[in-house]
Order: C-alpha cells, then structure tokens, then sequence
C-alpha cells in the first residue's frame, strides 16, 4: 500500500509538473503570435489538449454587437452559421467579470428574451455545459468592462483542473490580447478604424474638404509659334499670268524691290485698241458738234458720240492701271515668303483676284502667337502672365510680354478653337529666334479652388447639360 500511494502521488506530480509546463508554453506562445487573430486561433486550438473541451470559441464582446475572432478547427469563422449565431446571442446577454459555468438549469436566470434562451439551449442541450472565461488586462484600464469571453463547451460537469487551468491561462492571455490595443480602448473597434476600408475612405474625405476649402494657382498649359510681328501679304488685284518672279522664296528683300511682274501683252493691245476708238469717236464728235448747231438730227448723234468717247477714255484708263500695277514690288523690307514656295512655280501661273502673292514677314523681330484652348479661356480674366518654353530650349525658360489679347475664337491647324495671344520675348539670354519655331507656354493667372482647378473642364461640360 505504501508503494501504491508513493507511486500515485508521483504521477500526480508528473501530470501536474506537464500541465504547468503546458502552460507556460502556452503563455509563452501566445506573447509570440504577430496579430489579433492568429493569437484568437491559437488560445482556441493550442489549448485543447490541456483544457480538453469539446469545441471552444474566442468572442469579442461589445455590448449588443459581438464579434467571434475564432472557432476551433475552423480557418475562417462563418459568421453566418447557426453556432456563430447563437454563440453571438449568448455572448451579448452576458455580463461576467469572473470565469463563469452554465448548464441547462441557467437558463431561466441568464436569457431575458425568448431568443437568448433558444440560443441557449440549441448550445447547452441536456447535458453540455459552458464555461465562460472574460479575459481581461489588469495593466489596461477598462478592459474589464469590455472582455474578451473565451468560451468552452464539455459534456457534462466541467473538470476541476479547467478552473485552476484556465484561471493561470486567462491573465496571460489577457495580456496577450490586449497588448494589441494602445491605451486599453475596444481593440477590436480600433482595429476597425485601420482597415484600408476605412483609410480609404478617410483620405477621401479629406480630398472632398480640400476640392471647397484649398486655393491654388490657376495655371495651364498651351502651344505656341513664332510669328513675325510685322506681317504684309499680298494678293493680286486682277485675273493675269504672272510673267516672272524675279526674287526666291526665303530672300530678304528691301522696300521697293520687285517681287514679280504680270503678262501685260494682251492688255498693251487692249490700251491701243481703245486709244484709237478713243481717237476715231473724237474726230466724229468735233465734226458731228459743229453740224449740230444747224441740223437737229446731228445733235442727237454727236451725244452718241460722246458716249463712245466716254467708253473708249474708261478702257484706257483700265489697260494703264492694268499695266502700272502689273509690276509688283515690296512695301516693306523684310523676308519673302511666296505663295507657291518657289520662283519657279509662280512664274507662269495664272492667278485670279484675291489670289495670294507672297508675304513679308517684317525684319523688326519675332512675338510668340499663344493658343489658349476654348476650354482653358476663363483664365484671359485674369490678366495672366507667360513663361515660353521652346522645344529646341526646353531648359531655358523666357518671360513673355503679352502685347495683345484676340476675345474671339479661331479654329487652329490641329483642329480646335484657341484664343490667341500675341506676347513678346524678353530676356538677356534669349537663343537664336527664327520664326515657325513651337514651345509650350505656361499661363498663370490669379488663384482658384482647387476643386475647379481639378474638374473644370466637368464643370463647362455640366454649364451645357
């Protein structure tokens, strides 16, 4: 007997030296676990081979709105199953500050509504109970009013070694699940506020708020070309052949040079044509005048005659405008630009009234022609000043004069209606200007919300609707 109660109590000291060796393994695994529910999954599955329950449950206990963190042999909880339903409805009807047991005959005492005690019963049944554990941080002010309730079922009585078992677990696990929660508030609601749900829509907010409270600088962007800021272009007066062009396309001409001269040919014929009937219809006038005096029906005839003389002055005078503008010359002094690009082409073409000639784009400089998209107008209100950057000198920046504004709009070679703004280059360290060059200019006006900054052109397209 002796040997019988010496070898009893050493087994009872071996299970009772690997129950505290479970648990500090536990207490110390529980420390390790990187998250909330990787801990949650731990102290419902780790610890069953101590505990021995029969299916366990970490809840997060909210007033009326808990929530399961983890269910034992479960990777992801169904929320929407009938255990989590009930478990649910259980963990919101209890208010327990200590480890609790609940059987069958509970009921009654622990559900105020019909739907709590059939949540009850669908769990306990006639012969399981629950054992009810709130793990709380007593280093956390205010954990204990809103524990988490680790929830054990077993069949039949609950084992005595469970209470002293879980009683050391619950401290450590306290610590444990709260230590994922600065300053002891609802860790699970604070959880909440840092899912990317919930920063996205914070940062949303704040883009809203800034959209009506925030000013930046109205500035846009547009193209530009270099043009003369002396231009004349030359059109023909009358339908002729051009006979020659004396000068090449790209000359720099002086004032006065000749350009081209027209076929006058044909119109030396007329003009001698019309001073001879010009002459004829005099003769016959003087003569016919004299008659008229004594003979009534010579009167009439010399009015005729007159008529005719009248006729054949005008023809004459038509063939020498014809001829004196026949030789066309520049009126400034500056480069040529020809119609057809070549002297060669414009010799020999026949033009019509209104044709172009040639432009002269003046020698006094270049100014950049700015074109403000339709879209973009609103900022000509506000007396906006220009920085030119040419494609050929991207790096270097050139302050632009604005001398004059267009209030119109005209249709662009890329197809789109700009206001244009003619603008100067100034600048110590300006590159060498030829006209055609492009750049991109950047117009800055005064400052506007950045919600119209953003959306202005919805906001034109909503003007329409």
């Amino acid at each position: 007997m002796p040997e019988n109660n010496i070898q009893r109590e050493n087994l009872e000291l071996k299970a009772r030296l690997q129950a505290m060796g479970g648990i500090l393994r536990l207490s110390h695994d529980a420390v390790l676990q990187p998250d909330l529910k990787s801990l949650a999954v731990h102290i419902v599955n780790n610890s069953r081979p101590l505990v021995q329950y029969v299916r366990s449950c970490l809840v997060a206990a909210d007033g009326a709105a808990p929530r399961i963190l983890a269910e034992m042999s479960q990777v992801e909880v169904n929320s929407h199953s009938e255990y989590a339903n009930n478990i649910r409805l259980i963990a919101s009807v209890l208010k327990i500050e200590a480890p609790q047991e609940i059987s069958a005959a509970d009921i009654d005492r622990l559900a105020p509504s019909e739907a709590a005690r059939r949540a009850f019963q669908a769990v306990l049944g006639e012969r399981r109970r629950l054992y009810v554990v709130p793990l709380s941080s007593p280093r956390i002010p205010g954990s204990k009013a809103h524990p988490y309730l680790w929830i054990m079922e077993f069949n039949g009585a609950v084992p005595p070694h469970v209470k002293t078992s879980t009683g050391l677990l619950a401290d450590e696990y306290g610590s444990a699940l709260w230590s994922f929660t600065a300053g002891g508030g609802r860790p699970w609601k604070r959880k909440r506020l840092l899912r990317p749900r919930n920063i996205l829509l914070g940062l949303l907010l704040l883009f809203l708020v800034a959209l009506f409270t925030v000013s930046v600088d109205n500035n846009i962007a547009a193209e530009f070309v270099l043009k003369p800021k002396t231009t004349f272009s030359a059109y023909s007066k009358f339908d002729s052949v051009v006979r020659k062009c004396h000068v090449k396309d790209g000359s720099k001409v002086e004032a006065g040079t000749v350009i081209l001269e027209y076929d006058t040919e044909r119109m030396q014929f007329q003009l001698a044509a019309a001073e001879a009937a010009f002459r004829t219809a005099d003769a016959e006038y003087e003569q016919e005048s004299k008659a008229a005096f004594t003979d009534p029906e010579k009167l009439a005839r010399a009015k005729l005659l007159a008529l005719r003389r009248e006729q054949a002055a005008v023809a004459i005078g038509e063939a020498k405008w014809f001829i004196e503008n026949s030789v066309v010359r520049a009126p400034i002094t500056g480069m040529l630009a020809l119609a057809d690009g070549s002297a060669d082409k414009l010799t020999g073409r026949a033009l019509r009234a209104g044709d172009k000639e040639f432009d002269i784009f003046g020698s006094d400089g270049v100014a950049a022609e700015i074109m403000v998209p339709e879209k973009d107008s609103a900022i000509l209100e506000q007396s906006p000043s220009s920085t030119l950057f040419l494609h050929t000198s991207p790096e270097l920046p050139i302050v632009g004069k604005i001398l004059s504004i267009r209030r119109y709009p005209e249709l662009t070679e890329q197809n789109f209606y700009s206001y244009n703004i003619r603008a100067e280059l100034a600048g110590e360290r300006l590159p060498e200007l030829q006209v055609g060059m492009r750049g991109i200019a950047r117009l800055s006006g005064g400052r506007v919300k950045l919600g119209y900054y953003l959306f202005r052109s919805l906001v034109l397209w909503w003007r329409g609707v």
